[in-house]
Formats: C-alpha cells, sequence, structure tokens
C-alpha cells in the first residue's frame, strides 16, 4: 500500500542532494536536481533533510 507521505518523501529525495565538507570545520551544502551550483544551507535543514531520506553525496577534493 502507497501512502502520501511516502510518496511526498519520495519526490522530496530527488529535488535536492546534501553534501557535507570538512573547511576547518563542518560545512554544508545542497542543490537542487542535477545543478552543478551547491549553495550553504545550516545544520538544521541539513540533518531534517537526511532523517527524511535526501540523497547525501561524498565531498571529493580536486587536485589542483
Amino acid at each position: 500500500m502507497i501512502r502520501l507521505k511516502d510518496i511526498l518523501t519520495e519526490s522530496k529525495q530527488s529535488d535536492w542532494q546534501y553534501q557535507l565538507r570538512d573547511i576547518g570545520g563542518p560545512v554544508f551544502y545542497r542543490r537542487q536536481g542535477e545543478d552543478a551550483e551547491w549553495q550553504f544551507t545550516d545544520a538544521e535543514t541539513f540533518a531534517e533533510a537526511l532523517a527524511d531520506g535526501a540523497k547525501l553525496i561524498p565531498h571529493k577534493v580536486k587536485d589542483d
């Protein structure tokens, strides 16, 4: 049985991706869909999104 909450959670998961970077301390980012641009977010929004099953994208440091 599919519930409305499950459908809403699924659509929420595909809309936003989240990333945690350690730049002298934790810095929280998110982006919508597959956008190239990441934007800052706060720790509370980050934690709530992950608790709801949002996608966590690993941060890869680029070689200079």
